[in-house]
Parts: C-alpha cells; sequence; structure tokens
C-alpha cells in the first residue's frame, strides 16, 4: 500500500511539473498601438540612448522562432485605430507579435529610417508576470529640432512615453500622455 501511495505520489508531482512547463511557455499574443494626441503641444521627454535596444529582441529583426509578427489580419485594434484616425489622432506605430511570458525577455519595436541610431518612432514592451500581469513599455516619438523649427542647443527632439501598467488578458487598456497615447491588449 506504501508503495502504490509513493508511486501515485510521483505520478501527480510529475504531472504537476509537465503542467507547470506547458503553464510557462504558453503563448502571448500582444497588440499595440502607439499614436499622438491631436493639437497637443509638444511635451519634451527624455531622449533614448544610443544602445536603447541592447538588451531586447527586435520584433523585425529577430531569429527567435517563440516571438513572431502577426500578419495585420490578425490585428484585433484595428477598429479602435481607424476611429483614432478619423478623430484626428496620428497614428505612429501599430504591431502585434506572440511571446511567451518571460520576464526577461524585452521586445524592440520601431518605424522609420534611423538617423545616427535614433528611429523617428522607437519603443521596447515587457511583458512580465509577478502577481498581476504587468506590461511595462518605454516608447519614443523623435524629431530632428530642424524639423520642428525650433532653436535647440540639442538636435533631438523627443517625446518620451514610459508606464507600468497591471492587465488583464482580452481587455483594452489606454496608456495615457500628454502628446502621446497607447492602446494595448493581451490575450493567450
Amino acid at each position: 500500500m506504501k508503495l502504490l501511495s509513493k508511486l501515485l505520489s510521483i505520478a501527480l508531482l510529475s504531472t504537476l511539473a509537465g503542467f507547470s512547463l506547458v503553464a510557462s511557455a504558453e503563448e502571448y499574443l500582444v497588440e499595440v498601438v502607439f499614436f499622438g494626441q491631436p493639437s497637443a503641444p509638444l511635451v519634451q521627454g527624455s531622449n533614448p540612448e544610443l544602445d536603447w535596444e541592447v538588451d531586447a529582441v527586435d520584433l523585425e529583426n529577430t531569429a527567435r522562432t517563440d516571438v513572431r509578427a502577426i500578419d495585420q489580419t490578425r490585428y484585433r485594434l484595428s477598429d479602435q485605430t481607424r476611429k483614432l484616425e478619423q478623430n484626428g489622432y496620428q497614428i505612429y506605430l501599430h504591431q502585434a507579435w506572440s511571446q511567451p511570458l518571460d520576464n526577461d525577455l524585452v521586445v524592440a519595436l520601431h518605424r522609420g529610417n534611423p538617423e545616427n541610431g535614433v528611429y523617428p518612432i522607437q519603443g521596447l514592451v515587457n511583458l512580465r508576470q509577478a502577481t498581476l500581469t504587468e506590461l511595462k513599455v518605454a516608447f519614443w516619438r523623435n524629431r530632428s529640432a530642424t524639423e520642428l523649427q525650433l532653436q535647440s542647443e540639442t538636435p533631438l527632439i523627443s517625446e518620451f512615453l514610459h508606464q507600468t501598467r497591471a492587465l488583464r488578458p482580452g481587455e483594452v487598456h489606454y496608456l495615457d500622455h500628454q502628446s502621446l497615447g497607447m492602446l494595448v491588449t493581451i490575450s493567450r
């Protein structure tokens, strides 16, 4: 009887260990829409570091098979993006991808051609699990002072949105900044 009890305990522990491995490898779909507020004044933030993406996975250039861009036909925020555009908001980036839930994984996104290592639009996304599922974002909209017709000692003017938010899968979350905004959703 003791032997049967030990075997059942070992089988139960093996099954639970197997479930925990499956749970940790669970795939999430992350979608972000980064946009500018209509007629908002320029709110200058910190400029990105030149090595802003050194510890991140570049979504457009990764060899990782567990992090991959999703086809636009599978985007869930397309209707909201269209409504934003119709109301005068400027969409800077709309991107979706799948990834595992890995606290150390940071995904780098960017748009436009880089100038001196800085993209016009660039951002970092970290999806992690503590007690709740949290999303940490850092996004920049970078423009030259000349483009903005500003007299400035620095040639680069950046707007910066940086937030950490607890998220529930399947809900759309709005991240706000004076001149920038972001819609975010995650799902399993």
